[in-house]
């Protein structure tokens, strides 16, 4: 249909071409590309589509560098002689001795193929986000667990409260809370402490980069129980979704108040919300299950109520469906940065 379209389209050019309107105008007239009206015309039939073409970068290049000129940029990029200098600077600097015979933009190409480009500052953002990129998945309840903590706006701009949260990531079930004037590195401790006893001991416990997740008191009580500590790159939120996301559904939630007009207020409305999450939101990554019914594995059951359900309505209307209607699956392996995982075998 579209080569039948196309060739109609040349005929009509082809026949304002014969009365003198140039080819230009009479392709903008009707709507085709001045390239494929040539092409298709019988004039141009000497171009013949590619079966398979080559792409741009495997193509050989007739005026490449050579092997020994690569070489060259490359002992210039890596002498001692112009180490900390900008890849500019170290062009110009080489070009002046007479080091490197080539323009300054294949000098920065060849640069940047090696990765030796960049911001090179020594800035505070820099130094450390050079630590390991985290990844960790998740196949079960008792895991994984996630924590961060986040301001509560109080009464006043100088008034604020700290939400600490612990979650299960696998099945985003807040295992543990607490609201406090500021953060403490003991109170992070006893929180743990409380959500282990409650719920068992995670293989994993992921955080951010605050003084509170890192501190040697809190770290050393969770080695103490055999729990491996995972910690964001700084500056990376997205290093720490399943944290994040929560604190933003809190946040953007219709019902969350502007301003909590005391600590207790603060601490009875995300004791509110939070039943409320567990016990009756269905999130989207679990299915449409609840965290609660994750959590106590009860999603079997209530995935079979549902395609049993669907089922019915597909026997009795089935010509309202298209094809049988399925239940909406059950929560799968997840993790931090798990695509790494997958990469590494």
């Amino acid at each position: 249909m579209v080569e039948e379209k196309q060739a109609v389209l040349g005929q009509a050019v082809t026949a304002l071409a014969g009365v003198g309107i140039p080819i230009a105008e009479a392709c903008a007239s009707v709507g085709i590309a001045r390239s494929s009206y040539y092409r298709r015309s019988r004039g141009y039939r000497h171009y013949r589509p590619v079966a398979e073409p080559i792409p741009q970068h495997r193509r050989p290049q007739p005026t490449a560098l050579s092997e020994e000129e690569r070489g060259a940029i490359l002992d210039v990029l890596t002498a001692n002689t112009y180490a900390g200098l900008s890849v500019v600077q170290t062009y110009w600097r080489a070009f002046d001795t007479g080091a490197v015979a080539c323009s300054q933009r294949t000098f920065y190409r060849v640069a940047k193929s090696l990765r030796m480009v960049g911001d090179r500052r020594r800035t505070r953002n820099q130094a450390v986000t050079s630590r390991r990129t985290p990844a960790v998945a998740t196949t079960g309840v008792g895991q994984l667990w996630s924590w961060d903590i986040t301001e509560l706006i109080g009464p006043t701009r100088r008034d604020k409260y700290y939400l600490y949260l612990i979650i299960d990531v696998f099945s985003r079930y807040p295992v543990g809370w607490c609201i406090e004037h500021g953060e403490m590195k003991q109170r992070a401790v006893t929180l743990f402490t409380d959500a282990i006893a409650t719920h068992g001991i995670p293989k994993v416990v992921h955080a951010d980069n605050g003084s509170s997740m890192r501190s040697h008191v809190l770290i050393d009580a969770l080695h103490r129980n055999g729990i491996v500590t995972s910690h964001s790159r700084p500056h990376v939120s997205d290093d720490n979704p399943f944290s994040e996301a929560l604190f933003k559904t809190i946040k953007y939630d219709l019902e969350f108040p502007s301003r909590f007009h005391s600590i207790e207020h603060a601490r009875s409305w995300i004791a509110t919300f939070l039943a409320g999450y567990s016990n009756h939101h269905r999130h989207g990554s679990l299915g449409r299950q609840t965290p609660a019914s994750v959590h106590h594995g009860t999603t079997a059951t209530i995935h079979q109520q549902r395609q049993d359900t669907l089922d019915r309505y597909w026997h009795d209307h089935p010509e309202r469906f298209r094809r049988r209607p399925t239940a909406p699956h059950e929560p799968q392996s997840t993790g931090i940065n798990t695509h790494l995982l997958s990469q590494t075998g």
